[in-house]
């Protein structure tokens, strides 16, 4: 119920991962937000059908995002914030 209510009030349509804080939020969604980068360089992903995972900022093949596993390319990326299943239906496979 309260995972339920919190998306509602703070997520809407988006991923943790997509949401900053903003000045009329509550002391505890702040504070969730403060660890919240330590939280997604912690954990590790199941990837399922791709598309809740972030390809360049979660942790979801070896031990670190792949954007701290490759620095340059992460860089130069023009779409950081693309999932898993986006990049793998972009991805032609001959």
């Amino acid at each position: 119920m309260w995972a339920q209510i919190l998306r509602n009030k703070y997520l809407h349509s988006k991923t943790l991962a997509q949401v900053t804080v903003r000045p009329n939020d509550s002391p505890f969604w702040k504070g969730l937000m403060r660890v919240k980068d330590t939280f997604f360089h912690r954990v590790k992903f199941s990837v399922g059908d791709g598309s809740t995972i972030r390809f360049w900022e979660d942790t979801w093949l070896g031990d670190r995002p792949l954007a701290l596993q490759y620095p340059s390319l992460y860089h130069i990326a023009q779409r950081k914030e693309e999932y898993v299943a986006t990049v793998m239906q972009t991805v032609p496979l001959n």
